[in-house]
């Protein structure tokens, strides 16, 4: 093949990871449906790029991606596995059964990213983006949602109109875009960490401005939508930052800002009302505390194979004469370890915890090297097994694929070129798609 022809062709790859990716980010905001597009386009590309042999993935990220593809497999196989064995009666839902697809969003973006990473549109669209959320989130908090969503959307308005204030001084919960104000504060704690990481590290000014924005935004964003467990993971999460990201008085600043933040936080009755009710129902007789001690009854029952992927809720629900579990809990253990344990048994656990220190491995040598992107993917995990204690974000799709996303463009990382270390902005890497715009397709190891 001749080398203009190469060029076009390469050219035309660079495109559509582009158009993927690019989907992939408005879903991030935008809607569950478009998250689900772009993860099974990403997906599709991926096996595309595979099956020609144009992939080209650096050892870490082969051995996450090789985990991931095992865990998928594994889920996929548990429920036939689980009607064999007498642990479940029927195959799960299909909607249900359909989200083991979720656990290869992150290695697929990781290997289509290999082409090149369009990062000032993706940048784009996630900023430009999440401050318009926040500022429809700050509104659905203050005010009543006034409109009815037209019914194709199935959008559950209620979730709107849930007061947690009182009725003279009514705060109601936010959903952004999503009209789900878990979905929107926990997807926001997925973007929290690249935009604490351009803002500790970028050394453009107007990206840092944009960037504390954004993170501003995403903390408001937290805040009306009376997420508890998120606003923990955020303040976490951004004390984690600053310790490892800044200096001096710019840490102290920051210090000074998240205390402010707590006491506001403490100020407000609804939050104060929200905190008190949140030790009974851990540790007392409250529905997560609930959800988990059937979840481990679940595992003591079926601790090798489980009950089968997408099986928990009506195994938890045969159990309701002797726990009184409601349909609502039965969903899932509220515990991403513990439900993967008493859905896809031990084997399932050990393919997780593979699955995630492979990433975190991964994501760790990025940021060491340079890479702010990696960084954030960092911060976003950690935020992520913060709230996995006492939720399980795989069950919201919209929640868990935007979570995917970041950490598959942290194993793109730019800063980190791969077995050599060398950085992106060295003359080496200037041909680099994102950089010059040239066509010059980036070396695997």
């Amino acid at each position: 093949m001749s080398t203009d022809s190469q060029t076009v062709e390469g050219g035309r790859w660079r495109t559509a990871v582009a158009a993927v990716l690019g989907l992939y980010a408005v879903g991030l905001v935008l809607a569950e449906a478009v998250l689900q597009a772009g993860a099974i386009l990403a997906t599709a590309l991926a096996l595309t790029l595979a099956v020609t042999k144009r992939l080209r993935l650096e050892k870490d990220v082969r051995a996450f991606v090789v985990a991931s593809v095992a865990l998928c497999g594994w889920q996929l196989l548990s429920p036939a596995l689980a009607l064999l064995t007498g642990a479940a009666a029927k195959w799960p839902r299909g909607a249900r059964y359909g989200q083991a697809l979720d656990t290869v969003a992150a290695a697929a973006v990781a290997c289509i990213g290999t082409l090149g990473v369009p990062w000032l549109l993706l940048g784009g669209i996630i900023a430009g983006g999440w401050l318009l959320a926040a500022g429809l989130g700050f509104f659905q908090h203050r005010v009543r949602w006034p409109w009815e969503p037209p019914a194709f959307l199935k959008l559950n308005l209620s979730r709107l109109h849930e007061n947690f204030g009182t009725e003279e001084s009514p705060r109601f919960a936010a959903g952004g875009f999503f009209f789900h104000r878990l979905r929107f504060a926990h997807g926001a704690i997925a973007v929290l960490g690249p935009a604490l990481a351009v803002l500790g590290r970028s050394k453009v000014t107007r990206q840092r401005v944009l960037a504390g924005a954004v993170v501003l935004g995403l903390l408001l964003s937290i805040y009306g939508a009376f997420a508890r467990a998120a606003l923990g993971a955020a303040l976490g999460v951004c004390v984690l930052a600053l310790l490892l990201l800044l200096r001096g008085t710019p840490r102290k600043a920051g210090l000074g800002v998240a205390v402010a933040l707590v006491v506001l936080v403490l100020l407000t009755p609804a939050w104060r009302e929200r905190f008190a009710k949140a030790v009974d129902n851990l540790f007392g007789s409250g529905e997560r505390s609930l959800a988990m001690s059937v979840g481990w009854r679940l595992v003591q029952e079926r601790p090798w194979l489980g009950v089968g992927f997408g099986n928990h809720k009506p195994a938890a629900l045969a159990t309701q004469a002797q726990t009184g579990i409601t349909d609502l809990l039965a969903t899932d253990s509220h515990n991403i370890w513990l439900t993967a344990w008493a859905e896809t048994g031990l084997v399932g656990l050990l393919l997780l915890a593979a699955m995630h220190g492979l990433l975190a491995r991964a994501l760790v040598r990025r940021h060491r090297q340079g890479s702010i992107v990696a960084t954030g993917a960092l911060l976003s995990f950690v935020g992520f097994h913060v709230l996995a204690l006492v939720h399980y974000l795989p069950f919201h799709p919209s929640v868990h694929l935007s979570f995917m996303f970041v950490w598959g463009l942290g194993l793109c990382g730019e800063g980190v070129s791969g077995e050599r270390g060398i950085p992106f902005h060295s003359p080496e890497r200037q041909g680099r798609f994102g950089r010059d715009g040239s066509q010059d397709p980036p070396q695997g190891s």
